[in-house]
């Protein structure tokens, strides 16, 4: 018998809950060792896959509001982790950086997250790895449609 979208859609919701706790729980245990919350490396890494960003366009990347983010970018700048320097083009506004502290730091933890990554691909048969990496690309994608369309039926 055929199973319905409802069904499926109940499958997938219980599938990435368990995975993204898997993963939340990596990035936590990872973070923790270094003194980081899982917001703050999460910035971190945004920091340094994006470059420098404005508050606004790193609250945005982040899913915080700007009040929130700003708590998070002053705890990272205590440590040295990041820099904030007023934009040239607009003084009122904030740009965010990491540091070479935060660079190096960051790398640290991206090297452990990696080598977790390549023992959790081991497990997959090397025929299907690229199809699994697509498979969640395309459901990030999805998600990423389905809240534009949730924020103009909003918006209209």
């Amino acid at each position: 018998m055929a199973r319905t979208l409802r069904d499926q859609a109940v499958d997938l919701g219980r599938e990435l809950a368990g995975l993204v706790k898997k993963f939340q729980f990596r990035d936590r245990n990872e973070s923790v060792a270094y003194g980081l919350s899982v917001s703050q490396a999460y910035v971190l890494r945004a920091l340094s896959e994006l470059g420098p960003l404005k508050m606004g366009e790193l609250a945005g990347e982040m899913r915080l509001s700007v009040s929130t983010l700003t708590r998070v970018v002053a705890q990272l700048d205590r440590k040295s982790l990041v820099r904030r320097t007023p934009d040239p083009g607009d003084r009122r506004v904030c740009r965010v950086a990491l540091s070479a502290r935060g660079q190096a730091l960051w790398q640290q933890i991206e090297d452990e997250l990696v080598a977790g990554d390549l023992a959790v691909l081991q497990t997959i048969p090397s025929a299907e790895r690229e199809t699994v990496i697509r498979a969640i690309a395309r459901l990030s994608d999805a998600v990423d449609v389905w809240r534009r369309r949730k924020r103009d039926e909003v918006e209209t």
